[in-house]
């Protein structure tokens, strides 16, 4: 295959921080004459972009008639795979700079790679936090159940360098293959708590965030990129470039920080 917001038991502020690798000059969003764009693209996006993206997707069609966007979300490393294998995608989104270094290793990239936003992570809890979690060192009280994104995806391999840099250890319920899939069992009432970003927290509506401090949380830049065997090079560059010149968008409304 080449396919809000949760009330906060504590506010999470979103400072601003230098952005990490990569170029975050915002590109063009002047790629081509609407009336010359048409036809379908397939974005291949990190889980946690999810319903950023499919909104933006559709403001996308609206903006070019005659064109049409498929998603497909998951964790950015096994979307990475995919494209290192060959499977048929026009744009790549990654929750983070080092799945984009695998692409552009790879030479898929058809330029370069824009960071667009930044994320962090929260603590998600069941709506009213009925376990009381004020803190990392809360998830290992007896009786509470957590859960962690598989550590061979990035939301996965950040839980466990918060939990390493706040000198916490515990042993989850569960590793899931993405933090969809992770916040999902807390939206179930599977768990009561998981580790994953500020932004699947605040475009949830089903789960309270609870803040994890600046001193020990990780921030991820995320970039993006048209692939070089896209089949439709110029919808591909514009939706790159709309993604870009709605980056503000993305902050105010789903929980991302800028750059």
């Amino acid at each position: 295959m080449r396919k809000l917001r949760g009330a906060f038991v504590v506010c999470i502020t979103l400072g601003l921080v230098a952005a990490g690798c990569g170029s975050d000059k915002k590109a063009s969003t002047a790629t081509a004459p609407e009336s010359k764009l048409s036809g379908e693209i397939t974005v291949l996006a990190a889980s946690s972009l999810t319903n950023a993206f499919t909104v933006l997707g559709s403001e996308f069609s609206a903006t070019y008639p005659g064109t049409k966007i498929t998603f497909s979300f998951g964790s950015s490393a096994d979307l990475a795979t995919q494209i290192e294998q060959g499977a048929p995608a026009d744009a790549y989104a990654s929750a983070d700079a080092k799945n984009m270094d695998r692409i552009v290793a790879a030479e898929a990239n058809a330029g370069e790679p824009v960071n667009f936003v930044r994320n962090r992570l929260a603590i998600a809890v069941e709506k009213g936090n009925p376990k009381e979690i004020a803190n990392l060192t809360d998830l290992t009280k007896n009786g509470t159940v957590v859960v962690l994104c598989d550590p061979s995806v990035p939301c996965g391999k950040f839980a466990d360098e918060v939990l390493a840099n706040a000198d916490v250890t515990l042993t989850p319920a569960s590793r899931e293959p993405s933090v969809k899939a992770t916040l999902s069992k807390v939206e179930l009432g599977e768990a009561d708590a998981a580790i994953v970003y500020v932004s699947d927290v605040a475009s949830s509506g089903k789960v309270d965030g609870v803040e994890i401090p600046d001193d020990v949380n990780v921030v991820t830049t995320l970039p993006i990129v048209s692939l070089a065997d896209s089949d439709n090079s110029a919808v591909a560059q514009a939706w790159v470039d709309f993604v870009v010149s709605h980056a503000d968008d993305l902050v105010s409304e789903y929980g991302f920080m800028p750059l």
